[in-house]
């Protein structure tokens, strides 16, 4: 039965044995368990290319084996792979050091609390610090106070973050063992079961925020502490932008800001909900989609942060919106926090907005129990636009916008 066993198999068992510890690691588990899945990750992650070795012995592919192994594995992060390998085995457990900073959010900017970092000898149960948080709260808001946890885990003394390593590491194993299957070129069932199981994994298939960092919501009048729920959709890193004449090819029609509106009408009116969406447009007339969902408005502030943090670094020159909101009955929303808001609500609109880098801003809504008139919709898109309005949500991207106008003027002042 061993015969039927392909020789890329005892590989792949050890490389989804490696990936199945780094998928136990969470950033609220205890350091003990966190440092036994990564010693246990580094073994395994070592062990697939001695296995490889063995099985590829006494056979032809043995310098296949060298080549593909010098192309893809013969770097610093898998260097270094083998040398914490070799340092968990025969010296000591994985030294790790965890680092949480919480970011409270208005509509304004976002403020970071100084970061808190735990090894091994100090660390405290992550309920016990968000506990920890609700005498500053109170003192800053009498309704809510939004904020995020956001986890960091290093080699300690160091200052590379080991998320980045294994991904990278990651990736190389991956693509030197899909280059070592199509030399092989040999069909093996139980090979087939474990690429698969490997795809389906999340640690290195899910956005790296939704591995370590949780929204929160402090309802000051309540004392109580909200979790998000979220759900995101990604492409995966690198992977996610495309040109913008792709877009003009499926809808020829109106500009940039009109062609985001049908996009996402068209869809409204077949699913009556859609998750909040980011059109982002880059400097090389490329974009990216951003979709995203939490069940408080946390996520959507720490959304806006992130994305206003980029848009220097990343060159972006447009971000596009749409969400759908509230219309409430009642203007003064002073003693009222926003679960209690909510009761109050008549209506739900969709709305559009669309910042640029010379600040220019655009905005449409439309109501949702209209949503299939397409007069109605005709009437909206096209008529005269009012004076545009945004969410507080987004200005810390308008004012990093105007951050980098008023650094344009200065420049060509001088």
């Amino acid at each position: 039965m061993n015969n039927t066993r392909g020789l890329l198999y005892p590989a792949l068992h050890k490389f989804y044995s490696a990936l199945s510890s780094l998928e136990k690691f969470e950033k609220g588990t205890n350091f003990f368990d966190n440092i036994a899945y990564l010693d246990n990750f580094f073994s395994e992650y070592r062990n697939i290319t001695f296995v490889l070795q063995k099985s590829l012995a006494h056979t032809e592919f043995k310098s296949t084996y060298e080549d593909l192994r010098n192309q893809y594995l013969v770097n610093d992060v898998c260097k270094w792979f083998i040398d914490k390998r070799n340092e968990v085995l025969k010296q000591q457990p994985f030294d790790l050091e965890k680092r949480i900073v919480i970011n409270i959010y208005s509509g304004q900017n976002a403020i970071s609390l100084p970061e808190l970092t735990f090894t091994i000898d100090n660390d405290v149960e992550y309920p016990t610090i968000i506990d920890s948080l609700r005498t500053l709260f109170m003192k800053i808001s009498p309704l809510e106070v939004m904020f995020s946890a956001e986890f960091s885990f290093y080699e300690s003394g160091q200052t590379e973050e080991l998320y980045e390593n294994f991904i990278s590491g990651i990736n190389h194993m991956k693509l030197f063992m899909a280059a070592m299957r199509k030399a092989l070129n040999e069909d093996c069932k139980l090979s087939d079961e474990l690429e698969k199981k490997i795809e389906d994994m999340n640690f290195y298939r899910v956005p790296k925020n939704m591995l370590f960092i949780d929204d929160y919501i402090f309802y000051c009048k309540k004392n109580h502490f909200e979790k998000a729920s979220r759900v995101e959709m990604w492409a995966g890193p690198g992977e996610a932008r495309s040109p913008l004449e792709n877009l003009n090819k499926t809808y020829p029609n109106g500009d940039l800001f009109q062609k985001f509106e049908l996009m996402h009408l068209v869809i409204f009116q077949m699913q009556k909900s859609l998750l909040p969406t980011c059109l982002v447009v880059y400097s090389n007339d490329t974009f990216e989609m951003l979709t995203y969902g939490g069940s408080i408005r946390t996520t959507m502030y720490r959304k806006f942060n992130e994305l206003a943090k980029q848009i220097a670094a990343e060159g972006i020159v447009k971000v596009l919106f749409v969400t759908e909101m509230y219309i409430y009955d009642i203007k003064d929303f002073t003693t009222m926090d926003s679960r209690e808001r909510i009761k109050h609500a008549r209506n739900e609109i969709l709305s559009f907005f669309m910042v640029e880098k010379d600040l220019t801003i655009r905005s449409s809504s439309y109501d949702t129990k209209r949503i299939d008139d397409f007069n109605y919709i005709a009437s909206v898109m096209f008529q005269q636009p009012d004076k545009p309005t945004h969410p507080t949500f987004m200005n810390p991207v308008i004012q990093e916008f105007a951050r980098l106008q008023a650094e344009i003027s200065e420049k060509t002042e001088q």
